[in-house]
């Protein structure tokens, strides 16, 4: 009976499955976007609080703030290890875009 109903609607299956694919990643696309701009606003904050400190320092704040904020669901998936990968990307951008307005890896 299962058999048959999905041979019958296969296509409305299909059309299905990727409306609910497509809803999944635009609802973690904009997560991972409020994350971006969550970690850049700790990185200033970082900037401000730690002005004369070591940058390692600034770093680990940043990622120790960040990943406490992620939702539980993105922890299952993202060790604070990647989480570190990550926003060193993002700080690598940011810097790259603050030296000439491009992100066109002019820093490296």
């Amino acid at each position: 009976m299962f058999l048959e109903f999905v041979t019958q609607n296969w296509l409305v299956l299909l059309a299905f499955a990727g409306i609910a694919a497509y809803i999944i990643y635009l609802t973690i696309t904009k997560q991972w976007t409020k994350v971006r701009e969550f970690a850049y606003q700790t990185m200033l904050l970082a900037e401000r609080i730690f002005s004369e400190q070591d940058g390692k320092i600034k770093f680990d704040f940043v990622v120790r703030i960040v990943y406490k904020y992620l939702p539980p669901w993105v922890k299952i998936f993202f060790t604070e290890e990647h989480l570190r990968k990550l926003i060193q990307e993002w700080y690598d951008i940011a810097k790259d875009f603050l030296d000439d307005g491009i992100v066109n890896a002019s820093q490296k």
